[in-house]
């Protein structure tokens, strides 16, 4: 994948990542608006860097994880296409 390619997939997903509804409290709902903070909304037409794959990010992806997990969900991430 191209990396152009790679950052518009990159910026739609801050766009999704900013319509998970939370509770706004929580460890879960902490961990995700530190991963907002890591990757801010990107609008649509823009061509900002995302933060995605920082480890800002990673770290947030970390603590996300470790959150879903002590509340008793597992998370889980996929890649669709690229390499």
């Amino acid at each position: 994948m191209a990396t152009q390619e790679q950052q518009g997939w990159y910026r739609l997903a801050t766009r999704v990542l900013d319509r998970v509804p939370t509770s706004r409290k929580g460890d879960v709902s902490e961990a995700t608006a530190a991963l907002r903070d890591a990757a801010p909304v990107i609008i649509l037409g823009a061509m900002a860097s995302s933060g995605i794959g920082s480890v800002e990010w990673n770290d947030g992806v970390d603590r996300l994880s470790r959150a879903c997990a002590d509340a008793g969900a597992e998370t889980a991430s996929s890649m669709f296409t690229g390499g």
